[in-house]
């Protein structure tokens, strides 16, 4: 065999080589691609995995926190019913605040039971479908319970001032001329001025 033939068959060889060792590595990407995407997968997998947990123990905070506040709320409302109770039956038998106290504590104890039994989802639920059925009479309601807490919201305010304390005066921009600067108008000086 001569040089040249042997250079071919040295050349043949070394582009098999070349072209084996390209598909090993391809096949080798390929397999790393592969890998790398299961990973990607899997971590993309995990991240969904701990937001919706992450959400479900927030919403579950929430849900707690406003079972909490319904409560405290209930009480507070049965225990104002109870004054007014107790308000009416220290009334004079006869007298017409005596009935709309004691009117007033039965709605309270019933308002209390209600959100005790109920809660807060029942209570929304409730407003919705109102609100569905009879939109104007609720916005009337909405409007008239905004009214009266912010009336209860300003006498709260002025309840906290002391009756002695009157509020300042408004700064003046401008002081006023002090006497003697101020102009003359139509009067006549004095002679010889």
């Amino acid at each position: 065999m001569s040089d040249v033939g042997r250079a071919q068959q040295t050349g043949q060889a070394a582009r098999e080589q070349a072209s084996a060792t390209a598909g090993q590595a391809g096949q080798a990407a390929g397999q790393v691609g592969g890998v790398a995407a299961e990973k990607a997968r899997n971590v993309a997998g995990q991240a969904r995995e701990q937001a919706g947990t992450a959400v479900r123990d927030l919403q579950g905070r929430l849900r707690e926190e406003a079972r909490g506040q319904t409560e405290r709320f209930a009480g507070t409302m049965r225990q104002w019913a109870d004054d007014l109770a107790g308000l009416a039956e220290n009334a004079p038998g006869d007298s017409p605040a005596r009935s709309m106290a004691a009117q007033a504590a039965d709605g309270g104890h019933r308002a209390a039971d209600y959100l005790d039994k109920q809660g807060l989802e029942g209570l929304l639920g409730d407003l919705q479908s109102f609100a569905r059925r009879r939109p104007g009479a609720f916005l009337g309601g909405a409007v008239l319970a905004g009214l009266v807490v912010g009336r209860l919201a300003k006498a709260g305010t002025q309840q906290g001032r002391s009756p002695d304390r009157q509020p300042a005066a408004p700064a003046r921009d401008e002081a006023p001329l002090p006497p003697a600067a101020a102009p003359r108008v139509g009067l006549p000086g004095p002679p010889g001025v």
